[in-house]
């Protein structure tokens, strides 16, 4: 799954950008250049991953 997938299924679950920003510890306009397909550094891309994998996590924990 890419950045810009990950990024999308966080907007979807009701996350905004600020709060993913925040969380991965870039700003807004750096999440919203990378929901738009834009590179991001390698630490940044690793940050959205555990993010995304942890919301995964709790979805399913919640859905049991």
């Amino acid at each position: 799954m890419s950045i810009q997938e990950m990024l999308r299924a966080l907007t979807a679950q009701g996350f905004s950008q600020r709060a993913i920003a925040d969380r991965v510890g870039v700003t807004q306009p750096t999440i919203y250049r990378a929901t738009k397909g834009a590179a991001v550094r390698y630490e940044v891309g690793k940050a959205i991953e555990v993010f995304y994998g942890e919301q995964v996590q709790q979805e399913e924990t919640d859905q049991k």
